[in-house]
C-alpha cells in the first residue's frame, strides 16, 4: 500500500476547512446551516469508501482492530485526558467551577460522549467495527443476520444505559453513512475515470442541496439533531458525494499546488479537527481577525471571516510542521489508509 488516493485527501481537506468555517463565531448563519448538512457525514462516508478501497474485509480481524485502536481510539484517550486539563486552566481565569468542569469532562470521556470535537472518534471507531462485522460475514448467513441486527440492538440498549445513550445513538446514525460509503465506492471508482464531467454534476448537487437543506432546517450530527431523518440522510449523502466528485475534478484539473494544499489539510484533518478549538487556535485567529477587520473601513464582517479562516489554517499548518519535525506524529496520530 504505497500510494494515497489524492481525491479522498482533497475531500477531507475541503471538509476540515468547512469544519473550521462552521466554528467561526460570526460566520453567516445561512452558510453555517448549509455546511453542517454534510461536512461531518462526509468524513464517515469517505471512511466507508476507504474501508472498501483497502479491502478491509479480507484482512485479519486482530490486525484491523489493533490498527483502528491506534489510529482512532489512542488519540481519543490521550486528548480525553488533555482536554479536561486545558478546560480547568481556561475556566480558572473565568472564575468558573474548575472541579465541576473537570468532572463533567472526565465523565464525557469515560462514557464515550466525548469532550468537544472528540465525539467524532468513538462514533467512527464503533461504526467502522459494525460495518466490518457485516462485510466479513456476507457468506455466513447466521452471522450476517446477527451483524445486521447489531445496530438495532445498540439502539435499544441505549434506552437502558442512559449515560451512554448519546454516543450509542451517534454510532448507529454514523454507521449508516459508513456502510453507504462502503457500498457506493465501486460507483465512485468507475466515474472517477471521467473527471471533466464531475464539476457540473457536483455543482448541480450543491445547488440542489441548498434548497433541500433549507427544507430540513438546522441539523447537528454531534447532538443528533437531524430534523426529518430521511431528508437529513438524503441531504448529507448529496453533499458528501458532491464533495467527492468535486475533489476528483480538482485532482485532475486544478493546479498541483492548490490540490497539494488541500491534500495536506486532508492528510492532517484529524490533527486539525482535534486542535483548532480546544487548543485555542481558532480563538487566537479570531482575535487577529478582529484587529484586521477593525482597521478595515468596509466589509468588516467579510474581512473578519476570511482572515479568521486563513489565520486558523496558517497556525494549524505551522503546528503540523512543528509536530512532524519533532517526530511525534507516529505516537498519537498513527497510520493512514492508502491504495494498493
Amino acid at each position: 500500500m504505497s500510494k494515497r488516493v489524492g481525491y479522498f485527501d482533497i475531500a477531507k481537506g475541503i471538509g476540515i476547512i468547512l469544519v473550521v468555517i462552521a466554528h467561526i463565531e460570526y460566520m453567516p448563519l445561512d452558510l453555517r446551516e448549509y455546511i453542517v448538512t454534510f461536512h461531518m457525514p462526509a468524513f464517515f462516508v469517505i471512511s466507508g469508501m476507504l474501508m472498501n478501497l483497502t479491502r478491509e474485509a479480507e484482512r485479519p480481524v486482530k490486525t484491523l482492530l489493533v490498527r483502528k485502536l491506534k489510529s482512532i481510539m489512542l488519540p481519543y484517550l490521550v486528548f480525553s485526558v488533555i482536554f479536561p486539563v486545558i478546560d480547568m486552566i481556561r475556566y480558572a481565569f473565568d472564575g468558573k467551577d474548575i472541579m465541576m468542569t473537570f468532572c463533567q469532562d472526565m465523565i464525557a470521556g469515560i462514557t464515550m460522549t466525548g469532550v468537544s470535537v472528540l465525539w467524532f472518534l468513538p462514533a467512527l471507531f464503533f461504526s467502522e467495527l459494525m460495518v466490518l462485522a457485516i462485510v466479513k460475514n456476507l457468506k455466513r448467513p447466521v452471522l450476517l443476520i446477527l451483524s445486521v441486527l447489531l445496530p438495532a440492538a445498540i439502539w435499544f440498549l441505549a434506552l437502558v444505559i442512559r449515560p451512554m445513550a448519546l454516543p450509542m445513538w451517534r454510532t448507529v446514525y454514523c454507521f449508516i453513512f459508513v456502510i453507504l460509503g462502503y457500498v457506493l465506492f465501486p460507483l465512485i471508482r468507475k466515474i472517477s475515470s471521467y473527471p471533466l464531467y464531475l464539476l457540473p454534476v457536483s455543482a448541480v448537487m450543491f445547488v440542489v442541496l441548498y434548497f433541500t437543506g433549507k427544507a430540513n432546517g438546522v441539523v447537528d450530527l454531534h447532538f443528533i439533531l437531524l430534523g426529518k431523518k430521511p431528508l437529513y440522510y438524503l441531504n448529507a449523502m448529496t453533499g458528501s458525494l458532491a464533495l467527492i466528485l468535486l475533489s476528483i475534478f480538482i485532482e485532475a484539473f486544478i493546479h498541483a499546488k492548490v490540490a497539494g494544499i488541500l491534500e495536506f489539510f486532508g492528510r492532517h484533518s484529524l490533527f486539525i479537527m482535534i486542535t483548532h478549538i480546544n487548543f485555542m487556535i481558532l480563538y487566537l485567529a479570531e482575535r487577529l481577525a478582529f484587529a484586521v477587520s477593525g482597521a478595515t473601513p468596509r466589509g468588516k464582517e467579510l474581512v473578519f471571516n476570511v482572515v479568521a479562516t486563513l489565520c486558523t489554517l496558517l497556525i494549524e499548518t505551522l503546528c503540523i510542521l512543528i509536530w512532524e519535525k519533532i517526530n511525534k506524529c507516529g505516537i498519537i496520530f498513527y497510520g493512514s489508509r492508502r491504495k494498493n
